[in-house]
């Protein structure tokens, strides 16, 4: 049976007007993504050229979750050199992994050059998603053009408080209780930030990727 994976190639928005200062931290937190990921699965990652990044995804059903928490996360950084949020186009490619080695950049596969490519031919958009199946394109194209424009007008303190929701089943109460805020202050961030329609972005690609699959 073909092993299918998931790889995310993403680079950050505009890394070149950044201070050295800000270059720091954004290097820290691609840096610190595997970490960050850790709830939901053990990821890899290769950084190169100082801005970019690729990270594999074992499960692919969660690639989707993880994808827009790094999103979140990158949105949670507040860059005052040039007064933005830091961001990323990020390019998310699901298909066979034909070749796996020690490193990303050594190994090889379908999820890997459909993810580059995808992030070769992106243009404005921050978010792209490729599979091998046709269908399954077509749905998701129009969904994740929705979803890219929700997650690029998140603010700072919006990215902090949905990036907690994606990485745990926490409840709002919960939350609230880990980031010192009011419920009231969590329910009305996450209203704001369309939680439910992301959530049920994830849990329809995830529905696609399982029927998908299960044919091969």
């Amino acid at each position: 049976m073909m092993k299918f994976g998931a790889i995310i190639t993403g680079d950050i928005v505009d890394s070149t007007k950044l201070s050295t200062a800000d270059r720091n931290i954004m290097l820290t937190a691609i840096q610190t993504i595997p970490q960050l990921l850790s709830p939901i699965q053990n990821v890899s990652i290769d950084i190169f050229r100082g801005d970019s990044f690729q990270i594999g995804i074992p499960e692919v059903q969660e690639s989707l979750r993880a994808t827009l928490a790094i999103r979140a996360y990158l949105r949670s950084f507040k860059m005052e050199s040039t007064n933005t949020l830091l961001d990323a186009r990020t390019a998310l490619g699901i298909g066979t992994l034909d070749f796996e080695s020690n490193t990303l950049s050594t190994s090889d596969g379908e999820a890997f050059r459909l993810s580059g490519r995808l992030l070769d031919k992106m243009d404005k958009s921050r978010l792209e998603i490729m599979t091998p199946w046709k269908e399954v394109n077509e749905e998701l194209k129009l969904t994740t053009s929705f979803a890219d424009n929700i997650i690029s007008s998140w603010t700072q303190s919006q990215s902090t408080i949905i990036l907690l929701s994606l990485l745990s089943n926490k409840s709002h109460i919960e939350l609230a209780q880990e980031l010192c805020i009011t419920r009231q202050m969590v329910d009305k961030s996450l209203k704001a930030s369309k939680e439910e329609l992301m959530l049920a972005y994830i849990a329809r690609f995830k529905q696609l990727i399982t029927k998908y699959t299960e044919r091969l």
